[in-house]
């Protein structure tokens, strides 16, 4: 089952730049009703709602805040889902990169980071939304955002690839669970980049 953007409602992280900001494009261009855009860098996040407002987008909503703060999120969540709509597309692009040799890495400004952002982030964002997406029975899709890092061993990018490796093993087994349990109108694709 394919789904239109056109009229709906469509948020995603990272979205200030890089593939966030193509698919925020991408969303304009195909009609969306609304853009819900998430990052933590403020500024690029503004210029980016800026372009989008002049490509001619329906509504642009920015957010700036830091996904891998379980309290940022769930007030951000529970703001667009009472302000906007609950998001008809979901797509957790947000990540970040540390390469260098494991020992070499810091405990909390790179493993820690790294694991929240990447991992743990695109979990509970769809946990905050996902009971609601579940509840309206009209399709919907999660676009988890991995990398081709989390199907290979890569040098110099273990924490990296660890957290790719388990955000394609989560979002498989919530595909399957959507599924299992008679919720299978919201799909899940598992997006694996090479470099980009």
């Amino acid at each position: 089952m394919g789904i239109s953007v056109s009229g709906r409602t469509v948020l995603i992280t990272g979205a200030a730049m890089g593939m966030g900001r193509l698919y925020a494009e991408r969303a304009v261009r195909g009609g969306a009703a609304h853009v819900v855009l998430w990052d933590r860098n403020a500024d690029a996040l503004e210029a980016t709602a800026a372009d989008l407002r002049a490509m001619g987008a329906g509504a642009v909503h920015p957010r700036a805040l830091d996904v891998s703060s379980l309290e940022e999120v769930t007030a951000a969540a529970a703001e667009t889902m009472a302000e906007i709509a609950v998001p008809d597309v979901l797509i957790n692009n947000a990540g970040i990169v540390r390469g260098k040799y494991f020992w070499e890495h810091d405990p909390g400004a790179d493993i820690d980071a790294v694991m929240q952002v990447n991992a743990v982030a695109p979990m509970q964002i769809t946990r905050a939304f996902l009971p609601a997406m579940i509840a309206r029975r009209t399709p919907a899709r999660i676009l988890n955002v991995a990398s081709a890092s989390g199907t290979l061993s890569v040098p110099k990018m273990s924490v990296y690839t660890a957290s790719k490796w388990a955000v394609i093993g989560w979002s498989d087994s919530l595909r399957l669970e959507l599924n299992e349990s008679g919720n299978g109108h919201v799909q899940v694709t598992t997006l694996i980049p090479s470099y980009i």
